[in-house]
């Protein structure tokens, strides 16, 4: 049996490649600026990391967003805040958990884009797929820049 993410000492579980390319394709958005990465794995030409701590920094180029997922209720919210502060796209690859209250507060009914995986996404770590992929189901969530 796969351990849950949100259990587990390491939260640090990389975007598959091909994910990050399907999102970008798909909702023809092309970030600049990855918010929790490290410096190893980020996808975007700028990047936080933990220790820089994007929660706690202002976004200011379209984003991507692979929250760790212990904590992704303050990504959620921190990614409706930004968007509709700085005007910036943001892309997230999340859990399917629309009975939270980030879900309800953040996504649903807030003018966002969902995309919804088919299967279960096998992240990386240290660049090598995962053994196993994710317990739970997955999706690409898209708050646009209001014009």
């Amino acid at each position: 049996m796969t351990k849950n993410f949100s259990t587990i000492s390491n939260d640090v579980w990389e975007t598959p490649i091909q994910i990050f390319e399907f999102a970008k394709a798909y909702f023809q958005v092309f970030p600049k600026l990855d918010v929790a990465s490290t410096h190893e794995n980020s996808l975007c030409e700028f990047h936080y990391t933990e220790r820089e701590d994007g929660l706690k920094q202002t976004w200011f180029k379209d984003v991507w967003l692979n929250p760790p997922y212990s904590k992704a209720s303050k990504w959620i919210a921190k990614a409706s805040e930004e968007n509709k502060k700085n005007n910036i796209n943001i892309i997230a690859l999340l859990n399917v958990t629309t009975d939270t209250h980030a879900w309800h507060d953040h996504i649903l009914g807030n003018k966002t884009e969902i995309c919804f995986l088919e299967g279960r996404v096998r992240f990386n770590q240290h660049g090598i797929p995962a053994k196993h992929p994710s317990q739970h189901p997955s999706c690409l969530v898209c708050w646009r820049k209001f014009i």
